[in-house]
């Protein structure tokens, strides 16, 4: 078993592309996202069930940037959130493992009103869980956590005005994930974060694959997990 990091344990982060392109390559007209929704539920059941390393799961179902695609795009990702976070509610699975789940992103308040009211009981349902926490981003954006970040500790110094630097600890805070990331996957053969987490990857370790995301396996994540299990990790030191 891999070590837990700095007291805690791993936080796995994995950016999920690829999944237009696959429906593209296997004909799939009129594609509604269930292939990708279901590799979803797979992999998250597999890291909390067979890898108790992992403390922290973040994984980026919509960015900042998709609001910004046709209506069409944005309603097919609405649909199929709505049923997999429909499913989070009633996944006895979750609920036996005590998954705590969080549902995050600076743009969840732009969202249908049913995707707000489920986020809503999916984490208050979870909230006293304590085996492990998985983050789904949604609306999210590195660059606008960050911003709206400043904005919260600015005014937090306003209230504290002795206080002449901004301890770190406390601007994590203000974080919608203030966990520092350790590995970060991203699926669909580009290699680049856009805008996951910048705060949060500073030290982790990066893991890119051109699998596609309906394509990417259990087998492929255990592979990474144990080619970082082998890294020496100084942090900077």
């Amino acid at each position: 078993m891999i070590s837990e990091v700095k007291g805690r344990g791993i936080h796995l982060g994995i950016i999920p592309d690829g999944s237009r392109r696959w429906a593209r390559i296997n004909g799939i007209k009129n594609y509604d996202g269930r292939q990708s929704g279901e590799v979803i539920d797979k992999i998250v059941r597999h890291v909390f069930e067979k890898h108790p390393e992992v403390s922290d799961f973040s994984i980026w179902a919509l960015s900042t940037e998709n609001l910004q695609r046709p209506e069409e795009d944005r309603e097919l990702v609405y649909r199929l959130l709505k049923r997999k976070m429909k499913d989070l509610l009633h996944d006895l699975g979750i609920n036996k493992i005590e998954i705590k789940v969080n549902i995050v992103g600076s743009r969840l308040g732009g969202m249908p009103q049913e995707i707000e009211e489920l986020a809503q009981d999916i984490v208050s349902k979870t909230k006293n869980h304590k085996s492990g926490t998985l983050n789904i981003c949604i609306g999210y954006g590195g660059r606008e956590e960050i911003l709206d970040a400043v904005m919260a500790a600015s005014k937090w110094l306003r209230k504290n005005p002795t206080i002449t630097k901004l301890p770190m600890n406390i601007f994590q805070k203000f974080l919608l994930i203030p966990q520092s990331l350790d590995i970060v996957i991203r699926t669909g053969g580009e290699q680049r974060l856009s805008g996951f987490m910048l705060y949060q990857v500073e030290y982790a370790e990066l893991f890119f694959t051109d699998t596609l995301w309906p394509d990417f396996t259990t087998k492929e994540l255990d592979r990474i997990i144990e080619k970082f299990s082998q890294i020496d990790r100084r942090f900077g030191k």
